[in-house]
């Protein structure tokens, strides 16, 4: 009995499944034969498998009759540039052959007191223009003693150079026949005295004083004669360069001594304006530390990082424009000065693969040290390119770069070669390009390879 009933219930369902399947695929051909307007074929009909309903096309597939609206341009012939942007920091420029410094820090050359500021922060000095006087006083001293050397030893040297007056000889020569004759008279007597001793008439203390009036006689004599000698004698060459070298030896001293004197006066090194000075008159200084700071605001140059990757292998003598640091690159009149690139350092700063680049400042640049700036670095400039409206170039499905030309409300894909980028143009590089050539603007993504256009003014 049990299996009767589930044997039931399962036909049961299985014909209840088939009237429904009936009722969802089949209602239509049911609710014919039933009356429009009854209960019951309203009832069947919802019952029913629903249809889509039926849209009319609007349009037609062949993309050659449907026209899509867009907006065109011409190719424009443009000059393009491809830059490297930066920030730099001005700075003075360093000394270069033939070229002042653009700063000096000044510091005084030896210890001393200072005597005289002459410069006031804000005055422009010239090379060589006194800045700072330190207490000379003991200087100059120094000087007029080596001064006073240096006289006497000249002197000595021209004595001893010069020749002997005639007057000199004379006496000299006189001098010599006196000390003659006192020796042969000193002869005699000593020859009579000795006479004497020998026959008992003298004693031998008068011998003994005739002969030491004979030597004195004879060395008289040996002395004026040697003066006579040096009279008409030359200078021995050991004596000449004896005074000669006390003559030089003196030059030297009176030339150290003026050389000591000039660093009292402390001089600026550079032609430039002062920015700083730290000394008062009565301060004592030293070499080590700075007194005066020279900066010349006609030598100034951008210090400035940039990726070394994107830097040309020969950088000197790139173009390079200077902003304002918050100011935007695409604004000609935001520009404060235009530069060269000079120097690009050797090493590459492995933390971040920049290299610093030095960019000299015109002369009236009118800017300051230690100012921030933004820097755009001209890498490559191409002249006389044709160029489109950025939108208009894009990617087909292939990966390559495509303008849409558009000639009588057809457009067209043309596949291009793209090159710089700028002011929203795209260098654009294929056969038959030129300015009178239109293309899509606006629209060109997503556009067909071939279409009928509506041009939207």
């Amino acid at each position: 009995m049990k299996s009767w009933i589930n044997v039931t219930i399962f036909a049961a369902i299985i014909v209840l499944l088939a009237i429904g399947w009936i009722f969802y695929f089949h209602n239509d051909a049911i609710v014919e034969h039933l009356h429009k307007d009854g209960k019951l074929a309203k009832i069947v009909k919802k019952l029913g498998q629903s249809t889509p309903p039926v849209v009319p096309e609007d349009e037609d597939p062949d993309n050659t009759k449907n026209e899509i609206p867009v907006h065109v341009a011409h190719l424009q012939t443009a000059k393009l540039h491809r830059y490297i942007d930066g920030f730099g920091t001005v700075s003075p420029k360093p000394a270069g052959p033939g070229q002042m410094a653009g700063s000096a820090n000044i510091a005084s050359p030896i210890a001393g007191v200072v005597a005289k500021v002459l410069r006031t922060v804000g005055q422009q000095v010239h090379a060589g223009d006194p800045v700072i006087q330190l207490d000379d006083r003991l200087a100059r001293s120094a000087v007029e003693q080596a001064e006073a050397g240096l006289t006497q030893a000249q002197a000595s040297l021209a004595a001893l150079k010069a020749e002997p007056r005639p007057d000199q000889v004379q006496i000299a020569q006189l001098t010599v026949e006196k000390s003659q004759s006192a020796l042969e008279l000193a002869q005699k007597n000593y020859d009579r005295i000795k006479l004497l001793a020998s026959q008992q008439g003298a004693s031998g203390k008068s011998v003994e004083q005739a002969a030491s009036d004979l030597a004195g006689a004879r060395l008289d004599l040996a002395i004026s004669q040697k003066q006579l000698a040096l009279l008409n004698a030359a200078p021995l060459p050991e004596q000449l360069r004896q005074e000669q070298a006390k003559v030089a030896q003196a030059a030297a001293a009176l030339a150290t001594a003026k050389v000591q004197l000039q660093m009292m006066t402390i001089t600026a090194p550079i032609d430039a304006s002062v920015v700083s000075v730290s000394a008062n008159p009565g301060e004592s200084v030293d070499p080590t530390h700075p007194l005066i700071q020279l900066v010349a605001l006609d030598r100034l140059m951008v210090d400035v990082d940039v990726p070394a990757e994107q830097l040309p292998a020969n950088a000197a003598g790139l173009a390079a424009r200077i902003f304002p640091s918050s100011a935007s690159f695409t604004d000609d009149q935001n520009k404060l000065a235009e530069g060269k690139v000079t120097m690009v350092t050797p090493q590459v700063d492995a933390r971040n693969g920049a290299v610093m680049v030095g960019i000299d400042l015109p002369a009236d640049a009118n800017l300051r040290p230690g100012l921030a700036v933004k820097v755009r670095i001209v890498v490559e400039e191409h002249k006389d390119v044709v160029a489109a409206p950025q939108e208009a170039v894009v990617t087909d499905e292939n990966g390559d770069s495509v303008i849409s030309v558009v000639e009588e409300n057809q457009a067209t894909h043309k596949t291009v070669k793209v090159g710089l980028q700028e002011n929203g143009l795209t260098e654009v590089i294929g056969e038959g390009l030129s300015d009178s050539t239109v293309v899509v603007t606006t629209g060109a993504y997503g556009l067909p390879a071939a279409t009928r256009v509506r041009i939207v003014e």
